[in-house]
């Protein structure tokens, strides 16, 4: 973002997706996407308030006590994303090795 931001011309959004296409980027909405998808997913069973709260959606005017209810469930189920997100590196460092 900040060397798009240092360019002299303008890039429009249609030349940033032709890029991604083109070099077969993922564009960082579909990774959110596919992480929130996970998370709430059978497999790891996390609740979608606290799926939206590790992904820092949370509305503005979240009161204090939620906010630290929130915190503590997202201590709890975190681990299980991040154990699922290590196996997905190692399987696919296996596949492209």
């Amino acid at each position: 973002y900040q060397l798009i931001k240092k360019l002299s011309e303008k890039v429009s959004e249609i030349r940033l997706k032709r890029r991604h296409q083109l070099h077969k980027y993922t564009r960082a909405k579909y990774l959110r996407k596919f992480a929130n998808d996970m998370m709430t997913s059978e497999r790891l069973n996390i609740p979608e308030s606290v799926a939206d709260f590790i992904q820092g959606r949370v509305p503005k005017s979240i009161g204090a006590k939620h906010y630290m209810q929130l915190k503590r469930k997202a201590d709890q189920y975190y681990p299980r994303y991040a154990e699922y997100v290590t196996e997905l590196r190692r399987n696919a460092r296996t596949i492209t090795a």
